[in-house]
């Protein structure tokens, strides 16, 4: 197996494990074992778990790039469709993949893995990349006087990051995508000064 296809085997493998065991949880030996690689496959590629964890948050937000591209980043469609096309995006992809529930950098977020300070920093470096793409959302929003007059672009960016990290956790503990649903119906019209006409938004 080429070098490449054994990194990437590696790092699906420990999204999973992650997403359903947390980090402490999560050890080598079972991300082998879900892998189905030996042991000195991964040493091969990833000098400590510390690394690895990086490299698997890397991976987790490749997965979403295309989403980004089509939703955030496409400034052809008004604020508004561009929020509600990405939520509705992230959850397919929860629907497809039950096991995903959840935010990968939310759950390594809530964990010791923090004392590394190379993992503090790219979970910071994860969430201000996810933040500066809500807030040119929101700016163009407020441009075009469609954003709540109670809302700047920056408050609106993160009051949508801690609304959606909250809810990862409520569709974990609950197993049911009820919250999901209710962040969906309702934050938009908190953001947003006047509903969309034309929305084809369906929340389940």
């Amino acid at each position: 197996m080429a070098k490449s296809d054994t990194r990437k085997r590696l790092l699906q493998a420990g999204i999973r494990v992650f997403m359903r065991k947390g980090y402490e949880g999560g050890g080598i030996t079972t991300i082998l074992s879900e892998a189905g690689m030996p042991k000195g496959s991964f040493y091969n590629l990833f000098p400590s778990k510390e690394e690895f964890a990086c490299a698997t948050l890397d991976a987790y937000i490749e997965t979403f790039a295309q989403l980004r591209a089509d939703t955030l980043l496409d400034s052809a469609m008004i604020p508004r469709m561009r929020l509600m096309s990405w939520l509705n995006g992230h959850r397919e992809y929860i629907e497809r993949d039950p096991e995903a529930t959840g935010c990968l950098a939310g759950i390594i977020g809530q964990t010791s893995s923090v004392n590394s300070e190379k993992i503090r920093q790219k979970l910071l470096s994860f969430f201000s990349c996810w933040e500066r793409d809500l807030i040119n959302v929101f700016n163009d929003a407020q441009h075009a006087q469609t954003l709540s007059p109670v809302m700047s672009p920056e408050s609106a960016a993160k009051l949508l990051i801690h609304s959606y990290e909250g809810v990862m956790v409520r569709i974990r503990i609950e197993g049911s995508t009820n919250p999901y649903d209710f962040l969906t119906q309702t934050l938009p019209d908190i953001l947003f000064a006047e509903p969309a006409t034309g929305c084809d938004f369906k929340p389940c």
